[in-house]
């Protein structure tokens, strides 16, 4: 498999610029962990790189990717602030869980995507219902690099949405920064001056095999969608 180079489009074109002003490696390191990247993301080994592109491998071996979350307060239409975050990926549901528990009303709708595809909405529901189809498969959504999933609230005007992208970062949409700031900082995730993101370097997205030898991204999403229609609406 070749790699990519995969962009996050954030919603609101303010939101483009990942990066501030830099700091120095040592300040860095003070406040940040070098990331434990999912089993299904990783950048591409040498052999997989295709001719030509000697200068850019390069470049990616002097590439750290660590722990943090860079805010943007600008806003845009429904809500106040957006937040992108790096976390572990043994971490990563237990982050969203509890973003989603602080930001979200009782009442959510889920969300699942492939890699490349348009996501699922599923109806709403109760959010610990919503929050709760993803159990059996958290193994899944923290690795597999073509799964994403998320919640959301969409209502009247305001959103609140949390959302992990398919190379496991987080981006939140939101109206509450400060506790969105609470629970990165209960989690030991800090503010980073400068944060880079895997999906803005060539990267290779792999599956996770079943027992059945079949890609679990396609086992997870056929039984996430069937399982959005069995929630009770709200």
């Amino acid at each position: 498999m070749l790699p990519t180079v995969r962009s996050a489009a954030p919603r609101i074109a303010v939101l483009n610029d990942r990066l501030s002003t830099s700091t120095s490696k040592y300040d860095l390191a003070m406040v940040t962990e070098p990331l434990v990247f999912p089993k299904g993301v990783r950048f591409p080994r040498d052999d997989e790189w295709p001719a030509g592109y000697q200068a850019e491998l390069a470049e990616l071996e002097n590439v750290t990717i660590t722990t943090g979350y860079v805010a943007h307060e600008q806003g845009g239409e429904g809500f106040s602030a957006y937040f992108e975050a790096n976390a572990h990926a043994p971490e990563v549901f237990k982050v969203f869980r509890a973003l989603a528990v602080a930001l979200l009303p009782d009442i959510a709708a889920p969300i699942v995507g492939i890699k490349g595809e348009q996501p699922v909405f599923g109806h709403y529901t109760d959010r610990d219902a919503a929050l709760g189809v993803f159990e059996p498969y958290v193994y899944e959504l923290e690795n597999d690099g073509f799964l994403e999933f998320g919640v959301m609230f969409q209502v009247g005007g305001i959103t609140e949405e949390v959302f992990v992208h398919q190379t496991k970062y987080l981006k939140v949409w939101t109206n509450k920064p400060d506790a969105v700031r609470g629970v990165f900082k209960e989690h030991g995730i800090v503010q980073a001056v400068e944060l880079r993101f895997i999906d803005s370097f060539p990267h290779v997205s792999e599956t996770l095999p079943t027992q059945d030898d079949e890609p679990s991204w396609d086992y997870v999403f056929s039984r996430l969608t069937a399982a959005f229609e069995l929630l009770p609406a709200r």
